[in-house]
């Protein structure tokens, strides 16, 4: 008898142990200092100490963006650790509902909380104004929590377009490797000159801008020499490129010419000063679409 008392006392100690382990998500993509990791750990250390809540394991998916899981290892992980039942712990803690995902399809977000739920593991919000207990006030509000976090991407999303259409418009360059036979320049706000930036070389403030110039004679008299090979002596583009290839000169990256990158330096409306931008847009991770000529 005193046994069976032993042994269903430490059956409710482990039960009890098991309930106040937890796993910590943390997702940090670029958008706000808010969300930084140091500041998701604190709000929920301070959360799981004032429930008595043990966090024993850790997943992070730092500069990472909330739209998909692809590549979120952390959270990809999380999640195939409880659907191979390998998890020690049985809630899982998140800043907000933004964290968790920005998914675009709210369901998706749900879908995930809900491999968690089903396998008796509960997931906390620790930020949000709603405690997430299966309640309709709480299904509401997480359901609308979602729906903003996904907006929130949208909105960003027209934003930095709009300020990058706003900055072609103006001349400056959309970023990028600069086209054969020109050169970036970094300017600043007054469009001052700074100085050429190498290849993958990042402007030196955050408040410059960068122009075309045109680069060295020897590659300026490379594209004359395209052009007219093309139209006045009627050369394919696989015979111009091998003719350049012959004669060591290879493209902006240091690599031989092919047909294909001939063909995009003809097609290139930059040598005859067009900034042409938008011309194909791949938007919130959706598939590529060409856009329309007043696009």
């Amino acid at each position: 008898m005193g046994n069976t008392v032993v042994v269903r006392r430490n059956t409710q100690l482990a039960k009890s142990q098991k309930a106040l382990r937890a796993a910590e998500y943390i997702r940090m993509s670029t958008e706000h200092q808010k969300y930084s990791p140091v500041n998701q750990r604190t709000a929920i250390a301070a959360y799981a100490a004032g429930r008595g809540i043990a966090i024993i394991r850790r997943y992070a998916d730092e500069g990472r963006s909330g739209l998909t899981i692809s590549g979120r290892n952390g959270l990809s992980d999380l999640i195939q650790d409880i659907l191979r039942e390998r998890a020690d712990f049985n809630c899982v803690l998140v800043y907000d509902v933004s964290r968790w995902g920005r998914f675009q399809d709210v369901d998706e977000s749900a879908y995930y909380e809900f491999i968690c739920k089903r396998a008796g593991i509960a997931v906390h919000y620790c930020e949000e104004e709603f405690e997430n207990d299966g309640s309709l006030a709480s299904v509401l509000l997480k359901s609308m929590s979602r729906v903003e976090a996904a907006g929130f991407s949208r909105r960003l999303s027209k934003r930095i377009f709009m300020a990058q259409s706003h900055r072609v418009s103006l001349g400056f360059w959309r970023g990028g490797t600069a086209p054969y036979g020109f050169r970036r320049q970094a300017v600043d706000k007054t469009g001052a000159p700074r100085g050429l930036l190498a290849p993958g070389q990042q402007k030196p403030f955050k408040s410059d801008h960068a122009i075309l110039v045109p680069g060295p004679r020897s590659e300026i008299e490379v594209v004359r020499r395209i052009f007219e090979d093309f139209a006045s002596r009627k050369k394919s583009r696989t015979e111009i490129a091998n003719d350049l290839n012959a004669r060591r000169i290879y493209n902006s990256q240091g690599k031989p010419w092919q047909m294909q990158t001939i063909d995009n330096l003809l097609r290139n409306e930059v040598y005859l000063g067009h900034n042409v931008y938008n011309r194909r847009s791949a938007k919130l991770r959706q598939p590529p679409v060409d856009n329309p000529p007043e696009m």
